[in-house]
């Protein structure tokens, strides 16, 4: 009996180590992992100097930094109402400003120093000849008749002295505001004025060009004022002026395709160390011409912000380098790369704490 069991021990050792054995290899061959990127993107500004010609040879084309194009003029005219901000207090003699009622129906004229009369007694003389329509009114500025004298008047009627007495109730002065001989602030035109509408005028022509003509914002645009013309002087007082203007656009047009393969031949020579860049928007590429007159051709300034992403090349995603690792030290370091937004690993059996020990049972995914 004893050797009977000893050999029964034996079996049963052997089958648990065969099992054992069987289950090793099997979790070996069958361990998987599949390792989901998403990238971060990492932007790029790409900048150099582009000559821009109408007819280039393809010698020229593939020794310089040149594509075909050339500059588009655009001219355009308009006008601007711009209100004068300006200010300056003057001691002109004006204390106020009243309206002439006229309640009659016949037309009133009134010369310059009419006399109008106020309940204190305080006279005051109109600064302009004018004429009152029937069954209307006009505003006048007045100026004090005895300035040495002169008494503030309160809001009310005044009485028009020399009017005949039968009219004087049919026509009369109105004072909205109190009169008083202060120095008054006056609205007066200053060089900052016609500058400010000559930037609003401008800018509003050369938008309307570029919304005319279809004229994409990154076209490299030189403006400039080919004239102006303004219907007061400076020093003048007024509320507002009229502004008249022409602009001069200048657009630059070139061949998308040339400067897209320019761009992708620029970035070939960028070491961009494991990432990898898209298709060229030529829409996002920004012009600045330097020289608009350069021996038959256009200097400009480009400049271009790429997004590049991690690829299946980077160092990173090397599967030898992760074979065997922990799956908690592989997402910690995958997750610690600025060009790595996420990292997510799906593993096969779900138990398993390890990376495949196999590179051909890693499966690297980049979204």
């Amino acid at each position: 009996m004893p050797k009977l069991n000893l050999y029964r021990n034996i079996s049963v050792t052997f089958i648990v180590f065969i099992i054992v054995l069987l289950v090793a290899i099997f979790l070996f061959l069958s361990s998987k992992a599949t390792i989901i990127i998403t990238p971060n993107p990492q932007k790029i500004n790409l900048s150099f100097n582009l000559e821009v010609k109408a007819e280039p040879t393809a010698e020229e084309l593939s020794a310089q930094d040149m594509v075909a194009g050339k500059i588009e003029t655009y001219i355009k005219t308009g006008s601007l109402v711009a209100d004068v901000l300006s200010t300056q207090t003057v001691d002109s003699g004006i204390v106020g400003q009243v309206k002439i009622v006229n309640e009659s129906n016949k037309d009133q004229a009134l010369v310059k120093t009419t006399q109008l009369q106020a309940e204190n007694g305080v006279i005051v003389r109109t600064n302009d000849n004018l004429v009152v329509p029937a069954s209307s009114s006009v505003n006048v500025s007045v100026v004090a008749k005895e300035p040495t004298d002169f008494k503030d008047i309160d809001p009310g009627k005044l009485v028009i002295i020399k009017l005949n007495p039968a009219l004087q109730d049919k026509i009369y002065a109105m004072a909205s505001k109190t009169l008083n001989n202060d120095p008054q602030e006056v609205k007066v035109i200053a060089a900052s004025d016609i500058e400010r509408a000559k930037d609003q005028l401008s800018q509003r022509l050369i938008e309307e060009i570029k919304t005319e003509k279809n004229i994409p914002s990154n076209s490299g645009l030189l403006s400039r004022i080919k004239s102006f013309k303004v219907n007061k002087k400076i020093g003048d007082e007024a509320e507002g002026f009229n502004l008249e203007m022409e602009v001069e656009v200048e657009a630059l047009k070139v061949n998308d395709n040339q400067l897209a393969n320019l761009i992708l031949k620029k970035v070939a020579n960028l070491n961009l160390s494991g990432l990898t860049v898209g298709q060229v928007n030529i829409s996002d590429v920004e012009y600045t011409i330097i020289e608009d007159d350069l021996d038959g051709s256009v200097l400009a300034k480009i400049n271009y912000s790429l997004l590049a992403i991690i690829d299946q090349d980077n160092s990173l995603l090397s599967k030898s380098g992760l074979v065997g690792k922990k799956i908690k030290d592989v997402e910690e370091l995958l997750s610690n790369q600025e060009v790595i937004k996420e990292a997510e690993i799906l593993v096969s059996p779900y138990w398993t704490k390890n990376m495949p020990k196999q590179e051909s049972k890693i499966n690297i995914i980049i979204k």
